[in-house]
């Protein structure tokens, strides 16, 4: 079951990685470190894809319902995709000096982690086009590892790299969007036009 092996090394690696930015971790390592996202990345996709190819789902006999879910998770991903690599402002983010606050506009202000909520939505609809219980246990053990993720950046890792992250806390949800959250994040997009 190397899907198993090959999402929770990736996990592992992306926790690594936020802890090394917090400190947490010593900056001797920061040349092995800095590329355990982008490998932990890699390995997600490969326990994806390897998944899908044991499952031969391109021999499977395609219908409507397939399709259908199998665009939703097209959909999510390209909303996982924009939320963690396109959607914070390159300037403000890596070059301005209050590089370390917290953007809260956009997908931001919806919650704190929306790329959790377009991983969540991948994995669904992924079991919903193709089926299978290994495809679900993966869903749900995918899930749980980025949920255990993002409560380690919420609790431990971001308050240290950013500054202000006690306030964005108080002013943006946790996972769960409100009709506030929501109103600010559609403000935010009518904004940047």
């Amino acid at each position: 079951m190397k899907e198993t092996v090959f999402g929770t090394i990736s996990f592992i690696l992306f926790m690594f990685y936020d802890l090394e930015q917090a400190g947490a971790i010593s900056h001797r390592f920061h040349k092995m470190t800095k590329y355990f996202f982008t490998i932990g990345s890699v390995f997600l996709v490969a326990a994806t894809l390897s998944l899908l190819w044991n499952m031969d789902v391109l021999r499977m006999g395609w219908n409507g319902k397939m399709i259908f879910f199998l665009l939703l998770a097209a959909a999510f991903l390209l909303l996982l995709i924009y939320t963690l690599f396109f959607a914070l402002p390159f300037e403000e983010t890596y070059v301005a000096q209050d590089a370390h606050k917290t953007y809260d506009k956009k997908m931001y202000a919806l919650c704190r982690h929306p790329g959790v909520l377009w991983f969540a939505g991948f994995y669904i609809c992924l079991w919903l086009a193709f089926g299978g219980k290994l495809l679900l246990v993966m869903a749900i053990w995918f899930n749980f590892l980025n949920f255990c993720y993002i409560v380690l950046q919420d609790r431990y890792t971001f308050p240290k790299v950013f500054s202000d992250y006690g306030e964005y806390q108080e002013r943006v949800p946790f996972l769960i969007p409100n009709g506030k959250s929501l109103k600010r994040c559609l403000e935010t997009f009518k904004e940047s036009r």
